[in-house]
């Protein structure tokens, strides 16, 4: 974890969850701002999806597109990405760094992993694929 924190830009020691969505998008050649807070994503030019709908004239959501987490926090705190389509299932595929395996949904983790999220727990969606500025 320590290396794919450095590349990201973050510290190690760091929570890593946004710094893994961070390290895939630019090792995929999509130059995002190096983020360590998850709610950072979400702006108004690039949230797609909140409280449980699509927002008015924007994307639906797609892999690659950002999926943030409150956890009964006040405020997103932990960030995936969302990896298979949408769907009109109650749940999606999603891979997310500091997390657990097998669908824990704890907020730190020991380690990188693909899991299964209800669509009822993600509090917004952001789409930097098609527009990486922020």
């Amino acid at each position: 974890m320590e290396r794919l924190i450095q590349f990201a830009g973050g510290k190690v020691g760091d929570a890593y969850c946004s710094w893994t969505v961070v390290y895939s998008m630019r090792k995929a050649g999509i130059l995002v701002p190096r983020f360590g807070k998850a709610r950072s994503w979400f702006d108004a030019a690039h949230t797609i999806w909140r409280a449980g709908r699509q927002l008015v004239g924007k994307l639906a959501p797609q892999p690659g597109d950002v999926l943030g987490f409150t956890w009964g926090h006040p405020d997103i705190c932990h960030v995936e990405t969302l990896v298979a389509p949408w769907g009109t299932g109650p749940s999606v595929r999603a891979v997310g760094g500091n997390t657990g395996g097998g669908g824990a949904l704890k907020r730190e983790g020991e380690g990188v992993y693909e899991n299964w999220r209800l669509k009822r727990l993600i509090a917004a969606v952001a789409n930097p694929i098609d527009n990486p500025t922020y």
